[in-house]
């Protein structure tokens, strides 16, 4: 059987510049201009301590030189001996790849490698796109230019001299947010490869955060954004010296927003705003992003009311996350109204309907903490040590509660304390010691209902109405209902991004002969069905064929291994966990 992988886009194909015959003047060696004086003044702590002057909206001047093999003489330069995650920050995104001229496509070309070199040189861990025979950088026309295979091989056999050395997709993230230039590079076997730059952020289920130049070009996304499935490599120069240094200069705090009224509509604005709105309407949408958690107050303080680049990819990210389309970022009618619901629900008391115990993680973790923090067992300040994960202070405050409401102090969230918590938050007296058997948890009565459950939780998506036909075939095929709903979550957000919806496949299976007795087709290496009915069905039909021991033994974690194996540089653990809690949580919903 074929491993199965994911891919939520297609990979860019960029390429640079064909070469050509050199009729361009070559360059003079670069002397140390006032400008680079300058530049070289602002690597010091004094200079990194200001605030930042780039968001990724504008290319700083003299970085959008279209000439694309003459190097730039970029503003903020890295310094090695003092890498911190701000500098690096501010030296991509004083670049703006996603909009800057320099690396806009034209001419059949594309312009990955000329940021890769750009943005490297200017950390002072130069990617060259210039090099002589021993892969040595020299200046514009001299030597030969470097495509994006070329800059891959020139990793291979020269970067370690360079400091540049092999490193897991974990790992770069986290050298990067210390500050260290790191790289996605792919090289493709059959035409142009790729590369993009590693930037601060955090891996998420589409790979560490990414900013590059290519057939698209943006200055915040994640590897699979551009890159598919393809097997990327990452590449880090960390032969600097990080710092912790180079934050930016404190923001005052923006004016928190008011705990939202019931309606919510007092937390949210009640204009629309896109990118550049200023003003207490845009504070007011960061507030409300910041209560459900698409936004830090950290992120605010760069630019409280100002409606910028995060405060997009915020508002953009929850359109993803709650199937509102386009997820352009733009705040509209259809944001407003999901808004307000969600914020209606957080000034609701939540119970989780999972158990839940020490490791645990997740937002009914979260919801846990909060119930307890509402009741006096926990305070705000130990949540924000670990919100979302059941650790020791959780442990110990859930307890507390326990020994409050008289039943069994085990420190497990389960049917006893779903119980008691629903009723402490309702209101309702301590009951006094339980004793007696553990009552039995619902069954979740008929298929119908089931049914009826599965198809309100997608309702919203693009499976909606999907949920007898899920039950049906989950009975079929011996197959948990909740491990198929949690994998079209994962691979697909439960089919509305990436290319499966466009080819009715929720799992992103890719293409294998059997797939044709579901009428499957080969589109770009993954399957189109005819109807999303069949791709389900066809997705069913694999877990039980190819999956079987590891759903029977309930070993999600090596099922995800063959699913999305570390081998296509996919975070395989995270994954298993993710999928291990969302059953959890989507048995729950199903069983009432």
């Amino acid at each position: 059987m074929t491993s199965i992988q994911r891919a939520t886009s297609s990979p860019a194909t960029s390429r640079t510049e064909a070469p050509r015959v050199d009729t361009r003047p070559t360059a003079a060696p670069e002397q140390p201009s006032q400008r680079n004086a300058l530049a070289t003044a602002r690597n010091t702590d004094a200079f990194v301590a200001q605030p930042l002057r780039y968001d990724g909206s504008k290319p700083a001047t003299g970085t959008d030189n279209t000439q694309a093999w003459i190097p730039v003489d970029a503003p903020v330069r890295g310094n090695p001996s003092n890498r911190n995650a701000a500098t690096y920050n501010e030296v991509l995104n004083q670049f703006a790849v996603g909009n800057n001229p320099r690396y806009t496509p034209r001419g059949g070309n594309t312009y990955c490698n000329i940021f890769v070199w750009d943005a490297t040189r200017a950390m002072g861990a130069e990617i060259p796109h210039w090099v002589d025979a021993n892969g040595n950088s020299t200046g514009v026309g001299k030597g030969r230019e470097l495509n994006a295979n070329a800059t891959v091989d020139w990793l291979h056999q020269h970067g370690e001299r360079h400091g540049w050395r092999k490193v897991s997709a974990e790992e770069a993230q986290n050298l990067a947010n210390q500050g260290h230039p790191a790289t996605a590079v792919w090289k493709n076997p059959g035409g142009i490869g790729h590369v993009a730059m590693v930037r601060p952020g955090e891996v998420t289920s589409q790979g560490p955060a990414i900013a590059q130049a290519g057939s698209k070009n943006f200055n915040n996304g994640h590897v699979k954004d551009s890159f598919g499935n393809r097997p990327v490599e990452y590449w880090v120069n960390d032969s600097g010296k990080p710092t912790g240094g180079g934050q930016p200069a404190p923001t005052p705090t923006p004016t928190p927003t008011p705990t939202p009224t019931p309606g919510g509509s007092a937390s949210v604005p009640q204009v629309d705003l896109q990118r550049d709105a200023r003003g207490p309407e845009v504070q007011k949408l960061q507030g409300a992003l910041v209560k459900l958690g698409y936004m830090t107050p950290e992120q605010v303080a760069t630019g409280p009311g100002i409606f910028g680049p995060k405060t997009q990819s915020a508002v953009a990210k929850f359109q993803t996350d709650h199937g509102i389309s386009p997820n352009s970022g733009i705040f509209g009618p259809k944001t407003r109204a999901a808004m307000t619901a969600e914020l209606d629900k957080l000034s609701r008391p939540a119970v989780p309907q999972s158990t839940l115990r020490r490791g645990s993680e997740g937002p009914e973790v979260k919801q846990l903490q909060d119930a307890l923090v509402r009741l006096g067992h926990m305070s705000a300040e130990q949540v924000a040590t670990g919100p979302g994960i059941f650790g020791p202070k959780t442990e110990v405050a859930l307890k507390a509660f326990q020994s409050s409401r008289g039943i069994e102090v085990d420190g497990v969230y389960g049917p006893q304390s779903r119980q008691a918590l629903t009723d402490a938050l309702g209101g309702k007296p301590s009951p006094g010691p339980v004793t007696g058997p553990t009552p039995t948890p619902p069954t979740g009565g008929s298929d119908a209902a089931k049914a009826a459950r599965i198809n309100d939780m997608l309702k919203n998506s693009g499976l909606r109405g999907q949920g007898e036909h899920i039950l049906a075939m989950s009975k079929k095929y011996n197959v948990p209902p909740e491990l198929a709903l949690a994998m079209f979550q994962k691979e697909a957000q439960w089919n509305t991004t990436g290319v499966a919806p466009k080819n009715n496949n929720p799992g992103n299976l890719r293409f294998a002969e059997w797939e044709r007795q579901f009428g499957g087709v080969p589109n770009g290496g993954f399957t189109r069905f005819p109807s999303v009915e069949q791709g389900i069905e066809a997705y069913f039909r694999l877990m039980d064929k190819g999956y079987r021991q590891f759903i029977d033994n309930k070993d999600w974690q090596g099922m995800i291994n063959k699913y999305a194996p570390p081998s296509d540089g996919n975070d395989s653990t995270t994954y298993a966990r993710q999928i291990a809690q969302w059953m959890e949580t989507y048995r729950a919903q199903i069983n009432g």
